[in-house]
């Protein structure tokens, strides 16, 4: 049975003895058990900005009032600052100047650059013709090492002519030779002669020829020099020119870096909206002087929401990202919004102890305000198969933890269940319902019920319920209100409870009600049904005669399914209970 069940049971049908203590009981059922603190917060936005201007100058323009929804990067308002304006205007023609300078650095790089080729072409030319020279010079030295040799061997040929011509002179004088011989001798001499003298001015013609070509290579080395200098020169020029469009470029750059710059800071005269929003409070008025320290407007972003609550250190820790809350809010009642746990403040407030917990919904209608208050109920925690019970049930006997139980008893040993929903169907042992399939209960109008204290361990607790981890089986009925004062095996007699107490307080049972008189006929006793409403009872337009008497008299009698004891003789009545319509008793 729920806990909503069982407060519908009708209590009136189990009268209690004389002496009985009133109390408030539940019946308890193995089920999901969800911790949950509840604390009272606040609606905060998602973000809220107020907007100062970023440069001075007289406020021209303010395009926005209290309320107004705007658009990110939509124009709030205009700052008009003429020494900006001059800035962009200077920065934008050093920029222009700098950039008609660099074509020029351009053209004289050129330049450079066809006047080093040129030189580095002449520097090659020289180069050939020093080569050239060079070879010339190793061609005549090598010429006048075979003059020399030719010199030499002609030398020696003269030597020999000498000695021969001597000889052959001799023996001609002395006739042993012709004259002939002699002639063709000295003939031979005169050759050897003419060939020693031919060499020898060949050979003075080669080291001619070596001295011109050291003479020419002197001068292809001359000119090679001066080639190498003017390219060395030219690249000198190309390399200051080069750097001369280098330093252009970056007067250009830094020309441009100012416009942009410039530019830029003129931009921050137009005010924008950082984000989608609504403007709460402006500050200032058109023709005001502002400052970067004037605040212009607020702006706060709502189309999604934080709600807030500070929660104490003792939950903190058990409260994670993720966990479910049920948020209700106190300017309208009917509004639930059901969310989770987005952030949880890593600092808490020293002076109050708490920290908050935070948690963003949707909010597309812009139903919720910052500022709104609202009810947070956290899930800190949820377990299977965990029967729980009203925090109020929980008692301490000598520093143990325990609740107080109800055992029934019958008078005779046999105990009879019941439907406390439909109290006529009764059975000598458990069961179930045939009409509504609940769980028969022991029936304490043929016995009686007493209270037992039970031991119990207790697990996690939220705001009106708590845990019980042992002690307690599925089923057992709980006392949770009326339960200070019980002491063991105390008579109780549970009841329906209100703000002002039990509903109905228990009385002595009439010859009507005892258990021996059930089923015998009561036609000729005045039966009257009524209602308790707080501290006053109300006589309602009910039966007052028996059943057998009523039907004498052809009037029809309507009651209650859910509690037979609310009958009337209006159709359209209903139970001042569950509000049933009642129906015909049959």
């Amino acid at each position: 049975m729920s806990v909503l069940e069982s407060q519908a049971m009708d209590m009136t049908a189990m009268k209690p003895p004389i002496g009985a203590v009133p109390v408030a009981t539940e019946v308890v059922h193995l089920g999901k058990f969800e911790a949950k603190v509840t604390y009272t917060g606040s609606v905060a936005p998602l973000q809220e900005q107020v907007i100062y201007p970023r440069v001075e100058g007289w406020l021209t323009n303010l395009h926005v009032y209290d309320g107004d929804t705007v658009r990110q990067g939509q124009l709030i308002a205009v700052v008009d600052s003429p020494d900006l304006r001059n800035k962009v205007s200077e920065a934008s023609a050093g920029r222009a100047v700098a950039a008609s300078e660099v074509p020029v650095a351009r053209f004289n790089a050129a330049r450079m650059q066809a006047e080093k080729t040129a030189a580095q072409a002449e520097v090659q030319v020289a180069k050939n013709e020093l080569a050239r020279a060079k070879a010339m010079l190793a061609a005549a030295e090598k010429t006048v090492l075979q003059r020399q040799k030719e010199v030499k061997s002609a030398r020696a040929n003269l030597d020999y002519w000498k000695n021969e011509i001597a000889r052959e002179e001799n023996l001609f004088k002395a006739g042993a030779v012709s004259r002939q011989e002699y002639e063709a001798e000295k003939a031979q001499y005169i050759a050897a002669e003419a060939e020693l003298e031919n060499k020898e001015a060949m050979l003075e013609e080669a080291k001619a020829n070596v001295s011109a070509a050291k003479s020419e290579i002197a001068a292809k080395q001359s000119m090679v020099d001066v080639a190498s200098e003017r390219a060395a020169a030219a690249s000198a020029a190309l390399y200051a020119a080069r750097s001369e469009i280098g330093a252009k470029s970056a007067m250009v750059n830094q020309a441009e870096a100012m416009t942009a710059t410039a530019s830029i800071i003129d931009s921050y005269r137009y005010i924008k909206a950082p984000f989608a929003g609504r403007i709460t409070r402006r500050y200032v008025s058109p023709g005001q002087f502002v400052t970067p320290a004037t605040a212009i407007t607020n702006i706060v972003q709502i189309d999604r929401v934080r709600l807030q609550a500070n929660v104490a250190d003792k939950d903190i820790d058990r409260i994670r990202v993720g966990a479910p809350v049920t948020a209700r809010f106190s300017k309208d009642p009917k509004l639930v919004v059901n969310a989770t746990v987005t952030s949880i403040s890593p600092l808490a407030d020293q002076a109050s102890r708490t920290a908050v917990v935070e948690a963003v919904v949707p909010n597309p209608d812009g139903r919720l305000l910052p500022g709104d208050a609202v009810t947070m109920e956290i899930t800190v925690s949820g377990y299977a198969e965990s029967i729980s019970v009203p925090i109020s049930a929980i008692v301490r006997k000598d520093g143990r933890t325990a609740v107080w139980v109800v055992r029934s008893e019958a008078p005779k040993g046999k105990r009879i269940y019941y439907c406390t929903m439909h109290p006529e169907v009764t059975s000598d042992k458990p069961g179930e319902c045939p009409k509504c399939l609940m769980k028969l209960v022991p029936k304490t109008s043929e016995g009686h019920k007493k209270a037992h204290l039970v031991m119990v361990t207790t697990g996690l607790s939220g705001d009106d319920r708590i845990q019980v981890l042992s002690g307690l089986s599925d089923g057992d009925e709980v006392i949770y209100k009326g339960n200070i004062y019980l002491k063991e095996g105390d008579i109780v007699f549970p009841t329906e409870w209100t703000a002002d107490g039990p509903r109905e307080m228990p009385k002595a049972p009439s010859a009507d009600e005892m258990p021996s008189m059930l089923g015998m006929d009561h036609s000729g006793h005045n039966m009257t049904a009524t209602a308790v409403d707080g501290n006053k009872s109300k006589s309602s337009d009910s039966v007052s005669e028996s059943p057998r008497s009523q039907k004498a008299n052809g009037e029809r009698i309507y009651q209650c399914p859910m509690h037979p004891h609310e009958m009337s003789h209006d159709p359209n009545a209903r139970c001042r209970k569950c509000g049933m319509k009642l129906e015909e008793k049959k």
